[in-house]
């Protein structure tokens, strides 16, 4: 049936929808395996000077359409379209075929246009035929109220949000990706998924938590699971690095336990700091005293002997960036429980005995400013607080073997012997 509406009632619907934008959901109009925001197969017309005006479904991308005069027809036929509350210049403005109908398009459109007309002007005369009018759907992901996302400055381990509207129109489901420094300190979340043949708007949540000092530098793309289409957004900001609180624990039975801080330490009274090093391919491991002063970011020992019950020590400053001293032991300075896998070894006491134990299994965590030695290339089970395992350590005897061994300080059966010249003495200078 032939569709047909004169100037005035044309004129009367302009004015009541002359507002109408995108808003809420649109959905397509699925044929022949895809989406379309126009699919009208029946024949309409113009007659003299007049206009007819398709409504879209959704947003689209194209339109192309079969169109043709009568013979005595006059004047050209004229294709527009309604784009931010107003009719745009014509992007089809010609003399169309005579008797039968020709293929025109496809032109492409704005995917916000709403609304096509076809209409002619003074000078036209009898009859504009068109019809197989198709609009296939847009296919896009479009942030208009955001291109780039800055988080400010803020202590270390502040979150700051913040949140823009993207509109998806026709894109079966998009993910994300962020790229760049600090990177991993950002979080998105998005309240609807796009789909295949809708048009919506999403509120996406970017979240930067702050875990690591320094600057934000990243990029969020958002893309379809095709990876055709895609926006990406910079994001920025900034983690400063304030005051921090690093803890030692010493076990009163034990009476060792291992530290590091990312700042000068002044050792506690009574309390002993050792770094060290891996000898003879971990066969056992060097001990040196440091004194007075812990340097920052230095992984040791430490020992208070005179500790009747298990104490902790808080040292707070401002976390500095000097490497520290050379040590085989490797600190957990991240502030929070970590995962050390299997291979690796522990301070423990196991079965009264002191020492470096292998981990196996599962791993083990470990607290923030403790510390624990690297796997070692012999992979023995234990290594070097004593000398009573002949499989942990090649030192069966510190006496007989102390005149291979360096001038230094060792960790033999739990406690420190000194080696000098070649002979072993205690703490307290007395001969071994």
């Amino acid at each position: 049936m032939k569709k047909f509406t004169t100037i005035l009632t044309l004129l009367l619907l302009v004015a009541t929808t002359a507002n109408a934008q995108w808003a809420g959901r649109g959905t397509g109009i699925y044929k022949n395996g895809q989406y379309y925001a126009l699919y009208d197969t029946e024949s309409n017309y113009i007659y003299t000077i007049g206009e007819y005006v398709y409504e879209l479904k959704a947003p689209g991308a194209s339109i192309s359409f079969q169109a043709y005069r009568t013979l005595a027809g006059l004047g050209n036929l004229k294709v527009t379209e309604y784009l931010n509350n107003n009719y745009q210049n014509p992007f089809f403005d010609k003399v169309i075929a005579k008797s039968n109908y020709a293929d025109y398009g496809p032109y492409s459109i704005n995917h916000n246009t709403t609304k096509i007309k076809f209409y002619t002007v003074f000078g036209a005369t009898l009859y504009k035929n068109f019809k197989n009018v198709i609009v296939p759907m847009a296919k896009y992901i479009y942030a208009p109220s955001a291109t780039a996302l800055d988080f400010g400055s803020a202590d270390k381990g502040n979150q700051t949000s913040r949140t823009f509207t993207i509109a998806w129109c026709n894109v079966p489901g998009f993910s994300w990706t962020v790229t760049g420094a600090n990177a991993g300190d950002v979080e998105v979340s998005i309240d609807e998924n796009a789909q295949a043949g809708v048009y919506n708007t999403s509120t996406v949540t970017v979240k930067y938590n702050r875990a690591n000092a320094g600057n934000l530098d990243a990029v969020l793309t958002l893309t379809n699971e095709y990876n055709n289409y895609s926006h990406s957004i910079q994001l920025s900001g900034t983690s400063i690095e304030t005051a921090v609180t690093a803890k030692m624990r010493i076990n009163a039975e034990a009476k060792w336990g291992t530290f590091c801080a990312p700042f000068d330490v002044v050792l506690p009274e009574g309390v002993k700091a050792y770094t060290g090093s891996i000898q003879n391919n971990g066969e056992w491991i060097r001990m040196t005293e440091v004194e007075g002063t812990l340097p920052a970011n230095t992984a040791v020992v430490v020992c208070a002997q005179e500790l009747n019950e298990t104490t902790e020590w808080s040292f707070k400053d401002e976390p500095v960036t000097t490497e520290g001293l050379e040590s085989c032991y490797t600190p957990n300075l991240t502030g929070s429980v970590i995962d050390i896998a299997a291979g690796n070894y522990l301070l423990q006491k196991q079965d009264d005995v002191v020492g470096w134990y292998l981990i196996s299994g599962e791993g083990f965590k470990l607290a923030a400013n403790r510390c624990y030695l690297a796997a070692t290339q012999n992979a023995r089970s234990f290594i070097g607080l004593t000398a009573t395992d002949g499989d942990a350590t090649g030192i069966n005897s510190i006496a007989s073997e102390a005149g291979t061994m360096a001038d230094g300080k060792y960790m033999v059966n739990g406690r420190i012997v000194i080696v000098k010249a070649g002979r072993v003495y205690n703490m307290n200078g007395q001969r071994l």
